[in-house]
This record gives structure tokens, C-alpha cells and sequence, in this order.
């Protein structure tokens, strides 16, 4: 019986059988997993609090018969409290967890995705910054992780570097990129501003600058990913 140990965040649980729940944990090591926690729902069980969703546990879980994995033991390093009597931050984390969720297959080993989500959270639970921006720099980084670079600097049609001789900015939904007033047919207009802080929230640099253009920058993110994914987030539903 294969054991595993690993630092993982909790992204969802479902009741199973009496007793019992199937937890999806994102873990550093070994990527989405899922993992029976036997008993937990029982009111003697010492390990239903440090499986709630979204905190950030050390864990043990083996491979049982029939494919199944089952947590073995658990302790909490961050619960993030601070982050989950916000509702505004909790339901934006909760929209993080839910993408991770739905773009990674299981035993996909992605640690940088992983430090990335825990920077965020981290970011969110300390209220460093607005929380729509915090959400926009996990969302342009992890697309680009998957795959899905969107482009900042130049044209993506002709290549033609953006500065002040652009009279208008454009963002390609479909390509993710930005497209000067000479090549966008179909590209939706967005200010300058926004086209200039679109890359600087992609790389960390967050200030009141960016602020400004939070709003149309995260309209124009959830229209790029939801396309991408080809899914819908109930977690933006309750936003």
C-alpha cells in the first residue's frame, strides 16, 4: 500500500457513504487529487476542521483496493481566517479554487500553479491589494501556465509595439491580445490605461494606477478564460 506525504490546498468535499467525505486536494507534489477522509463527518472526528476548504494542510493519504486513496492524518499550516470573514475575498478565493479546480487534470504535477495559488491566497487573507486585481494576476498567470499567453507589448496581428502612437487600444477575446487601431475587426476597445496596467498586474505590479482600470480589465479576463475553458464558474454566480 503506496504512501504520500504533501503540502495541498482543500478545493472542494462531498459527502460520501454514512460517515465519510471525497476531498479535492490540489497538492504541490503530486497535483489534483482525491482522497476519502473515512469518519470525518462523525462529531468525535478531530480532522473535519483542518479539511475545510481553502486551507493550506500537510497531509498523508495511501492507495487503497479499487483505485481509491484515503487520507490517513492532517494537520493545518494556514487557514487563512482573515481572508474567509470577507465575503467579497472569500467568494473571489472560492472562484480561484474552482478554476484550478476545472483547468487541471488528476496526477497532473503542477507546482508552480500551486505556489501561485498560495501567494494569492496569502495576498487576499493579508488585504494587501483589491481582490479584483489579485484574482486578474492568478488568472493572466495561470492561463499562461496552461498555454494561453496573452499578448501585452505589441500588435498581435502585425506585431507593431504598443506606445503613444496608437490613437486606440483593442484586446482580442479569441486570441488573447492586444490589437492596434490599423488590424482590430473584431477586438473589443479598451482604454490605455487598461492596456498598460493590463501587464503590469500580470507581472506583480499592483498600484492605485491599476485600480482605476480593475473593472474592465476583469470583465475582459473572465470573457478570455471562460472561453478558453469552455466553462461556466457557479462561484461568479454568487458574486
Amino acid at each position: 500500500m503506496k504512501k504520500y506525504n504533501a503540502r495541498a490546498i482543500v478545493l472542494k468535499s462531498v459527502k460520501y457513504k454514512d460517515s465519510d467525505k471525497i476531498y479535492t486536494l490540489f497538492t504541490k507534489e503530486y497535483g489534483k487529487v482525491s482522497a476519502i477522509a473515512r469518519g470525518v463527518r462523525k462529531i468525535s472526528s478531530r480532522r473535519s476542521g483542518n479539511l475545510d476548504t481553502l486551507n493550506l494542510i500537510s497531509v498523508g493519504f495511501c492507495d487503497e483496493n479499487l483505485g481509491h486513496r484515503s487520507i490517513e492524518e492532517v494537520k493545518t499550516i494556514e487557514s487563512f481566517r482573515n481572508l474567509k470573514k470577507d465575503l467579497q475575498k472569500s467568494t473571489k478565493a472560492y472562484y480561484i479554487a474552482e478554476l484550478v479546480h476545472k483547468s487541471l487534470e488528476e496526477d497532473e504535477q503542477v507546482s508552480n500553479i500551486f505556489n501561485l495559488f498560495v501567494k494569492c491566497l496569502k495576498t487576499l487573507d493579508k488585504n494587501e491589494y483589491p481582490g479584483d486585481l489579485v484574482v486578474s494576476h492568478f488568472e493572466m498567470n495561470l492561463m499562461n501556465i496552461l498555454g494561453y499567453r496573452i499578448t501585452f507589448d505589441t500588435c498581435g496581428k502585425c506585431g507593431r509595439v504598443a506606445d503613444d502612437s496608437w490613437n486606440k487600444y483593442f484586446f482580442n477575446i479569441e486570441d488573447g491580445c492586444l490589437e492596434c487601431e490599423k488590424c482590430s475587426k473584431y477586438g473589443i476597445g479598451i482604454k490605455k490605461d487598461t492596456a498598460i496596467s493590463l501587464k503590469n498586474i500580470f507581472n506583480g505590479k499592483i498600484s492605485k494606477e491599476e485600480q482605476v482600470s480593475a473593472k474592465e480589465i476583469d470583465s475582459i479576463l473572465k470573457m478570455y478564460v471562460g472561453r478558453k475553458l469552455e466553462t461556466r464558474f457557479k462561484s461568479l454566480e454568487i458574486q
